[in-house]
């Protein structure tokens, strides 16, 4: 299954991931497609994922994906949905 990643620059990325995958399998797919097309671009690869994840939220339809381990389909996303990469606003 393919689901479209929005980034904050509005650049799509299509991440294919497995019918039952959970965040974190999306994350990492994520992560993967990064470091490949920096590859390609001969850009930096060394990226802090740690560091993305603390200041980055992934929503779709208006909610969170917080739980690592949630199914991505549990959340309602299905084949060529899109998913926002955002920026995580502070908590006061």
């Amino acid at each position: 299954m393919v689901v479209n990643v929005r980034r904050a620059d509005n650049q799509v990325m299509g991440i294919v991931v497995t019918q039952n995958a959970t965040v974190l399998d999306l994350k990492h797919a994520i992560k993967r497609h990064f470091v490949l097309q920096q590859n390609r671009a001969k850009g930096p690869t060394k990226l802090s994922w740690k560091y993305v994840w603390k200041r980055h939220w992934l929503y779709f339809d208006g909610q969170r994906l917080t739980d690592d381990n949630k199914k991505i389909k549990d959340y309602g996303i299905h084949n060529k949905d899109e998913v926002t990469f955002m920026k995580r606003l502070q908590e006061r």
